[in-house]
């Protein structure tokens, strides 16, 4: 990796764990395993090399991913949470400020020496959530994407284990079909439909396919008017 990543509308997702210091050391290692892991798999479900994410644990209970394109933050974030409360001993969640824009990664790949707007952004909208909220994103996405985010953020705090798993699976950007999902768990399709049916799947991968298309035209135009 002799490059720095230099990109014009990346994705910074900057969290930390909810309630760590009532938790073991054990279970806080487990949970950022967890949660890299998951960021592992992202290049191959995105069909992306390797060295375009990033996942960086810092100060203790806090972690940074990296990602190289905005139109992947909510996907990514939901799996992340999912991935999270998918476990069932684990009693641990995570909270997530989301920064969009410009993105400069060293060749190293040292997210402490990384630098751009979407680092920035990321790191402030963690620091100024409410209380009630895991998931935010910066206000220029607009009234009707924060909507979205803000109701799949309620969403995802109901979510059980079971839905959750079968979730991660389904909000992989090469969606599996529940009959694969099914396989995988050895449980039959009709338990992975009545899972994701209680979990409103249908309409978070609408929401999902929403955001998706259109962030990054919302992004330009609102940093057009800035």
């Amino acid at each position: 990796m002799d490059d720095w990543l230099d990109c014009n509308f990346a994705a910074v997702l900057t969290g930390d764990l909810v309630s760590s210091r009532k938790q073991d050391s054990a279970a806080v290692d487990r949970a950022m395993q967890i949660l890299r892991e998951a960021v592992a798999g992202f290049p191959e479900d995105w069909r992306m090399p390797s060295e375009a994410f990033v996942f960086d644990r810092h100060r203790g209970d806090g972690w940074q991913v990296f990602l190289p394109q905005g139109e992947m933050a909510l996907r990514t974030a939901l799996r992340l949470i999912a991935a999270l409360t998918k476990e069932p001993d684990l009693s641990l969640s995570t909270r997530i400020g989301v920064g969009l824009g410009k993105a400069r990664v060293p060749p190293s790949r040292d997210l402490g020496a990384a630098h751009g707007a979407a680092f920035t952004d990321a790191g402030d909208v963690l620091d100024g959530m409410d209380r009630q909220q895991k998931l935010a994103f910066p206000w220029p996405i607009g009234l009707s994407m924060l909507a979205i985010a803000g109701l799949l953020d309620w969403q995802s705090q109901n979510w059980t284990a079971a839905q959750a798993e079968a979730l991660y699976e389904a909000l992989r950007n090469q969606t599996p079909t529940q009959e694969e999902i099914a396989r995988q768990f050895g449980v039959s399709r009709q338990a992975v439909q009545i899972r994701l049916s209680k979990a409103g799947s249908h309409a978070i991968l609408e929401a999902v396919y929403a955001f998706e298309s259109q962030i990054a035209e919302i992004w330009e135009r609102a940093n057009d008017l800035a």
